[in-house]
């Protein structure tokens, strides 16, 4: 699970020049659904999300704080409860402290990198504060700012190249751990086992070391989609404005994006050693492999970067999965699923596979229909939601200092709580429609405007469109009809009713 890989920057979902030869070949020997989509563009709420099969909303998993509690059902859990030792390597932004025991299997030795203190007995080896003092790994990615203030990447998130290869960090010493279990594994092959690897590429800072940096020639990578931003929520032009991005040039942000590819090879060079073990092994006649993220990444589209709170554009919430079965599942190899479909239907695929019951309301569809071939459709719309009522201050993110690299991201939220004010979007094969408690809607025809530039919605509190636009003939009557289409999904999936029954007096 890599952190904010977009679907187009994989080259097996689009054909765009990236060099991800590992998915691909996952793909190959599986399926990849070229029309998944994330509930919401910010990584805790995703993963809450992925894990329960509830939209953020359902349970007020909305904010990067308010992860999953003991109480609350999830994947692991429920594997773990099966049988299954679940193993986890990687960032967290999914379980409360208090959850780790009921839903990971802790080991009793911790590997470490030379040099390094040995740990308390986890499996887990990146964890919030407060679990049994386990290290964290190194991260070569996360210095400090590389640019002086007046320099035009200084706050754009590109870092540029880390060096030369290879670096021993936090993705390396993870990949490390999940090879070195999957080896104990090997040798034992009495335990079914749940491995579950959220890493943290190619989330920015923008930043790689050779030869990943240099992989991707500049002038094959395709110009970011343009900052046409006066008809756009304004949360937008503030981010192009702030971000210094609005100063940059064409050939400069092709740079972000090329070496935002190059992470994405990164990632899936260590996702071709993992694949190459279980090749090798005769654990890969019973084991599934499954390539998603949480959500996408700007990436220098509309003149921007990372990802905010309440953009709903197709390079946030459309993201990858493939998924490769054991041959005895008798799937077809090599298909490109194209129907619509939801993270939140990862949960119920899982669980049909391992064969354990889902003992809870959710929102989730499983997916295996699809993957057998036994149908082509699934969906005929797919939601994603995000940002915080007025008063619901516990969402805005904390004000970073003017060093760091999220302060005028933080900023933007404390000077002006407006732009990230609640929003949903429903998307249809041939529609976007996006509604704000403030600021401007969005509505795009995807047939006739893919990259999503030219807004036809009529509603919200922004300056309407140019005087001279042209009036879509068909716009009023799909903004209108999507606008039920929410409203029915908000009443529908709003909440759930526990199944434990408490006793009346």
């Amino acid at each position: 699970m890599p952190d904010e890989l977009r679907a187009d920057a994989v080259h097996c979902v689009d054909g765009q020049p990236v060099r991800t030869p590992h998915m691909d070949r996952l793909a190959a020997e599986g399926a990849v659904f070229t029309q998944h989509y994330t509930t919401n563009t910010v990584c805790s709420p995703s993963r809450c999300a992925l894990m329960t099969g509830w939209y953020p909303h359902v349970r007020g998993h909305r904010t990067l704080q308010h992860l999953l509690q003991p109480h609350e059902p999830n994947l692991l859990k429920y594997l773990k409860r099966a049988g299954y030792h679940v193993e986890w390597h990687g960032k967290n932004d999914l379980l409360a402290v208090e959850s780790f025991a009921e839903s990971v299997s802790f080991r009793c030795a911790l590997r470490q990198l030379p040099g390094e203190p040995r740990g308390p007995g986890l499996d887990h080896a990146d964890v919030p504060t407060g679990i049994r003092g386990a290290p964290r790994p190194p991260d070569a990615g996360w210095r400090g700012i590389p640019w002086p203030p007046d320099h035009p990447y200084y706050r754009t998130f590109y870092y540029g190249s880390r060096g030369p290869g290879p670096l021993q960090d936090a993705e390396s010493f993870h990949l490390d751990e999940a090879l070195a279990f999957l080896a104990d594994r090997e040798r034992a092959r009495d335990e079914s086992f749940f491995l579950y690897l959220p890493f943290g590429f190619p989330h920015p800072p923008y930043t790689v070391e050779e030869p990943y940096f240099s992989l991707h020639a500049r002038e094959e990578v395709p110009a970011p989609l343009p900052p046409l931003l006066d008809d756009k929520p304004h949360f937008m032009r503030e981010m192009h404005r702030r971000y210094g991005i609005d100063g940059l040039t064409d050939e400069e942000r092709r740079e972000i994006r090329a070496t935002y590819w190059g992470m994405t090879s990164r990632s899936d060079a260590q996702l071709g050693r993992l694949v190459d073990f279980l090749d090798r092994s005769p654990l890969r006649d019973n084991t599934v492999v499954i390539v998603t993220t949480d959500h996408g990444d700007y990436a220098g589209d509309y003149g921007l970067v990372e990802k905010w709170w309440t953009g709903f554009q197709d390079c946030l919430v459309r993201i990858p999965l493939i998924v490769r079965l054991p041959e005895r599942w008798a799937a077809p190899a090599g298909r490109r699923i194209g129907a619509l479909c939801e993270q939140i239907d990862v949960l119920p695929t899982i669980m049909e596979l391992a064969g354990v019951p889902v003992e809870h309301d959710h929102f989730g569809r499983t997916l295996l229909p699809l993957l057998r071939g036994e149908t082509q459709t699934h969906r005929d719309a797919v939601f994603a939601e995000g940002g915080h009522l007025p008063h619901e201050w516990q969402g805005i993110e904390r004000l970073r200092p003017p060093e760091d690299i999220y302060h005028e991201k933080t900023r933007i939220q404390h000077d002006d709580p407006s732009t990230v004010a609640k929003a949903a979007m429903v998307r249809t094969a041939g529609w976007k429609y996006v509604w704000r408690l403030e600021g401007r809607n969005e509505l795009y025809d995807l047939t006739a405007d893919p990259g999503e530039l030219h807004n036809l919605a009529a509603g919200g509190s922004d300056p309407p469109a140019a005087p001279n636009a042209v009036e879509h003939p068909t716009a009023r009557q799909v903004e209108a009809e999507l606008h039920i289409r929410l409203l029915d999904w908000f009443v529908r999936t709003g909440d759930i009713v526990p199944r434990e029954m408490d006793p009346r007096p």
